[in-house]
């Protein structure tokens, strides 16, 4: 049995995406893809090639602290974000938190639950900025 995963793009627009990843465990952890670059829609025949986290609103009940959520820029392994308990950031202010494109990037932005036990659940609602370069 895996864990039970609802991953969903709310909405795709010319700058913004919308997303919202739901996950049940079953105590196997694992990842999910929950921004696919190539996947976006274009802008006037450009291709999005990353996306800025703007704003970010959760909800994560995990046994352990250890078993937060993280949030990692696809390709580079690199963790941007880490939630855990019920909260929202907003990085709107500034523009929202960017890629730092570390050694082997792809632009995509993976969540992953590292450990877990059955029954953590976790759902993230984020707004994404979208950059064509």
């Amino acid at each position: 049995m895996a864990d039970t995963v609802l991953n969903t793009t709310v909405f795709d627009g010319a700058k913004k995406l919308i997303t919202h990843y739901n996950v049940v465990s079953d105590s196997t952890g694992g990842t999910t893809a929950i921004v696919d670059v190539s996947a976006l829609t274009s802008n006037n025949g450009k291709t999005c090639k990353t996306v800025r986290l703007n704003k970010v609103s959760f909800n994560v009940s995990v046994t352990a602290p250890v078993d937060a959520i993280r949030m990692v820029w696809g390709g580079s392994d690199v963790v941007f974000q880490t939630l855990n308990g019920e909260m929202e950031y907003d990085y709107s202010s500034f523009g929202g938190l960017k890629n730092n494109k570390a050694s082997s990037y792809d632009g995509n932005v993976n969540i992953t639950l590292p450990a877990c036990t059955w029954g953590d659940s976790a759902t993230v609602v984020c707004e994404w900025i979208k950059v064509y370069e």
